[in-house]
């Protein structure tokens, strides 16, 4: 069965310094910018690469659609997770855009590239996050600035496991 985990999981709580209420050195744009660590195990045999959703459903009520904050595809079956900062530093995995790519409000002067990488939490009151762990039967291949819709259309029906990994933050 496959597990995912995350040392910035804590207790049901996310830990602080991956979020806006951490480091402000860790702040570019309003944006968190550091991947938590992530680890996993027991993926069935065939599985080829693994994708990943982190997203935040609470948002829905200020923004009107859940908030996407991180999207990741084409991680080889060779690793068994992701170090902390992963995201602005492997480039063995290809990463697709985030909601922070909003071109209205607040968001519309987030340079583009801010969008495809991790953009941690940042909500003014205590929101609860997923992170989805998708194991593959096969290699998506999708480019660098992919959407959700992308990879949603791209693992139908090459899924052979997932898990999640929630917690609160705020």
């Amino acid at each position: 069965m496959l597990k995912l985990r995350s040392s910035a999981f804590q207790n049901g709580k996310i830990e602080k310094k991956y979020g806006n209420l951490g480091p402000e050195e860790n702040m570019k744009f309003g944006i968190p910018q550091t991947s938590f660590p992530l680890t996993w195990e027991g993926a069935p045999s065939e599985t080829q690469s693994y994708a990943i959703v982190f997203i935040d459903y609470d948002d829905t009520k200020d923004e009107g659609f859940p908030f996407i904050h991180w999207i990741a595809c084409d991680i080889p079956a060779s690793e068994n997770g992701l170090p902390e900062n992963a995201s602005r530093r492997n480039p063995n995995f290809h990463q697709g855009h985030n909601s922070w790519c909003i071109p209205f409000g607040v968001y519309a002067e987030i340079p583009e590239n801010y969008s495809l990488h991790f953009g941690g939490p940042a909500p003014e009151y205590e929101h609860e996050y997923e992170i989805w762990l998708y194991a593959l039967d096969y290699v998506p291949n999708l480019e660098d600035g992919f959407w959700y819709n992308d990879l949603r259309r791209a693992i139908k029906g090459h899924v052979l496991e997932k898990t999640v990994l929630s917690g609160f933050y705020g």
